[in-house]
């Protein structure tokens, strides 16, 4: 681009420097235009220092020194691995600098060059060194000490500087066509400059506070674009017409009584709620939301009865084929004894069998099926589908969930989840949902001591075992991974169950093996066993991470706990606990998880877990947008600017427009 004419949205490839191989890295990171570079904001800024003026080098910290060079060696290693070393006269006393994999600094520094180096300093044996410094000379000199310069997310195969220069190149070429598209008041409310200016002081800082209040206004474009896109999505929902159930106080109390205790007082302010969601013409749209054990399945059951009062067919979606067995079987007395026709349907389900269901389900016959993935799959038709609850819902895309929600027009939704939703996430993934929240169990129950088990007193493990057994008590033994006959590394189930068998401190208590591999007959015979009582120890891999539900389960043993993440962990240990016993979940890891294990020792509290898992795990992975299109990229501040996700879920509630605008992404915001 010779910059004598204005570029609306030019390709990255019009700029000067930037050929097809730059363009296809900047797009990599998804940076295609200009007005991407523009909109690209700084993770951080570094204040450049002043130069050393006597050595020697300190051994940490930001550290920058001039002067000419003494000898520059490159030294090869196997492979394509190479170091240079650089030593440089400071003026009286020398600093040394490494450069690994960098061979051209051999080329680019040459001895007697007056050079500068900055880096960040380490100690070394052979005494302290700049580690990969950035290099000044008099032609490309480094930042005047003082400057502020942005830290940018290079993509791999391009260095940050190089990304800086490109973004301030793309500002003077088309940064005076940048408009602010947002009203005055909005930005008054949150404090912040208008776009122009905020793009400006992004890339080309005079301040902290000027770089702060521009990375502000940036992160707020893809905020209000998500906010938009929930929005639409919500608007979207109101116009199904959903079939409203009406609930008054004669059959709330007769479903009531159908469960076989009372509920608790979160169950019952709970219920409140949702009985009044399912009594509206626009279809519910519920996250019930509940630690492992606060009784949400009872909830979804008065549901269930209240749509069969009204007519309507309820689909119960479970991720696992354990889970969906423990909710058929866990509710097929409830079910049996009102008269309502039920049925399980799953990927191994078929023939006569599966033809006989599907019949059945679309003459009305089938009331409530649960099932996995295959209840939305072609062929499955209802006759009335009026409720559609998923349970552990964070394990389906909105694509699969939308996929089900198509077999009933206006649908209500029930979604479920053991793993406790954030504020911060359900205020952006979940904003088009409203969420109920049970924090409380039943009474009753015992409390569940966690311990993290190492070293020499992992031997005490299985005679401590062997005595909770011989008081009736049972015990899970879960691993991370399945493994193979003969395969006898740590965290193998099929290994760890061999030598319990062949242990006789446990084996006459009887010892079982479940995992994803077994046949779904034989697996739901062997953990129907363990329900009974008719085994002690149950090893398994995490397939029963949901789904079991056994009072008498006192003990749960992780092998290879450091493998998993902070919520499957919370999620395991709430396999124990579910009777008046006390309980013991048994951490066995390597010390790399201490923090996670720590956490783990000191709290109970779902919620805080997943706060936490959120922070270590990122948006990403907990929020399950991807498979729907959304990009949450651009978000990883969210904690610090949940005043800005509050506004822009205020703007688009207030302002159709805006929603109108951006409902499919962010709009251009160069003048044409």
């Amino acid at each position: 681009m010779n910059g004598q004419k204005p570029t609306p949205k030019g390709a990255t490839t019009l700029m000067g420097g930037v050929g097809p191989a730059k363009a296809r890295l900047l797009a990599s990171v998804g940076l295609h235009t200009l007005e991407d570079l523009c909109l690209l904001t700084p993770t951080s800024l570094t204040r450049w220092p002043a130069p050393l003026t006597s050595g020697p080098l300190p051994e940490e910290g930001l550290t920058r020194v001039s002067g000419s060079v003494l000898s520059v060696k490159l030294v090869r290693m196997r492979g394509k691995q190479s170091r240079v070393t650089l030593v440089l006269d400071a003026g009286g006393w020398e600093a040394q600098a490494s450069f690994w994999n960098q061979p051209w600094v051999r080329e680019r520094c040459v001895v007697g060059d007056q050079i500068e180096l900055c880096g960040e300093a380490r100690a070394t044996t052979k005494g302290p060194e700049l580690l990969g410094p950035k290099i000044g000379t008099e032609r490309d000199p480094l930042p005047a000490p003082g400057a502020l310069v942005g830290n940018y997310p290079s993509p791999k195969g391009m260095s940050g500087h190089v990304l800086a220069g490109l973004c301030k190149e793309a500002v003077q070429l088309v940064g005076q066509q940048i408009r602010e598209p947002l009203p005055e008041h909005l930005l008054a409310a949150g404090d912040l400059p208008d776009l122009p200016t905020a793009v400006q002081a992004a890339h080309d800082p005079r301040s902290g506070v000027a770089f702060e209040a521009a990375r502000r206004r940036l992160a707020l474009i893809p905020l209000l674009a998500l906010q938009a896109q929930l929005a639409a999505r919500r608007a979207g929902s109101d116009k199904g017409g959903g079939r409203p159930v009406s609930i008054g106080p004669d059959l709330d109390r007769e479903l009531q009584a159908r469960l076989p205790f009372q509920l608790t007082p979160d169950q019952s302010q709970a219920w409140k709620v949702l009985a009044r969601d399912l009594g509206r013409r626009s279809p519910m749209r519920r996250i019930l939301q509940g630690d492992v054990g606060t009784g949400k399945t009872a909830l979804a059951a008065l549901c269930s009865f209240a749509v069969v009062e009204g007519g309507g067919q309820v689909a119960f979606l479970v991720p696992t084929e354990v889970l969906a067995e423990q909710h058929h079987m866990g509710l097929a007395p409830l079910l049996d004894a009102v008269g309502i026709g039920y049925a399980l349907l799953t990927g191994r389900v078929r023939g006569e069998e599966r033809r006989n269901i599907l019949r059945r389900l679309a003459n009305g016959e089938v009331s409530v099926l649960f099932g996995t993935h295959a209840i939305f799959q072609k062929g499955v038709e209802f006759s009335r589908l009026d409720l559609v609850i998923i349970d552990e819902q964070q394990r389906f895309g909105v694509g699969q969930r939308s996929a089900l929600m198509e077999k009933g027009k206006g649908a209500h939704l029930l979604l479920m989840t053991a793993t406790p939703i954030p504020r911060t996430l359900a205020l952006t993934v979940y904003g088009d949902l409203e969420v109920v929240t049970l924090r409380n169990g039943p009474p009753g129950r015992g409390d569940v001591h966690t311990r993290w088990v190492r070293g020499q007193k992992t031997r005490s493990i299985i005679p401590w075992l062997a005595k909770r057994m011989e008081a009736g008590e049972q015990v899970y033994w879960v691993c991370p991974r399945i493994g193979k006959d003969g395969d006898d590394t740590p965290g193998a189930a099929q290994a760890r169950f061999d030598k319990l068998c062949e242990d006789e401190r446990v084996n006459s208590f009887g010892v079982e093996l479940v995992h994803g591999k077994v046949p779904a007959e034989e697996r739901s015979w062997r953990l129907e066993r363990f329900r009974r009582g008719d085994i002690g120890l149950l090893v398994a891999t995490t397939v029963i991470e949901v789904g079991v539900d056994v009072a008498s389960a006192t003990v749960m043993v992780i092998e290879q706990a450091d493998r998993l993440g902070l919520a499957q962990l919370h999620q395991l240990r709430g396999r124990v606990g579910r009777g008046p016993l006390e309980s013991w979940c048994l951490l066995v890891g390597a010390a790399a998880a201490e923090e996670r294990f720590t956490m783990l020792l000191q709290t109970r509290d779902g919620f805080e877990i997943a706060e936490e898992d959120l922070r270590r795990r990122g948006m990403g992975d907990l929020a399950g947008l991807r498979q729907a299109g959304n990009n949450l990229e651009g978000l990883s501040t969210l904690e610090q600017d949940l005043d800005l996700l509050l506004l822009a879920r205020e703007a688009c509630q207030s302002d159709p427009r805006l929603v109108r605008e951006l409902a499919h992404g962010p709009r251009p915001l160069l003048a044409p």
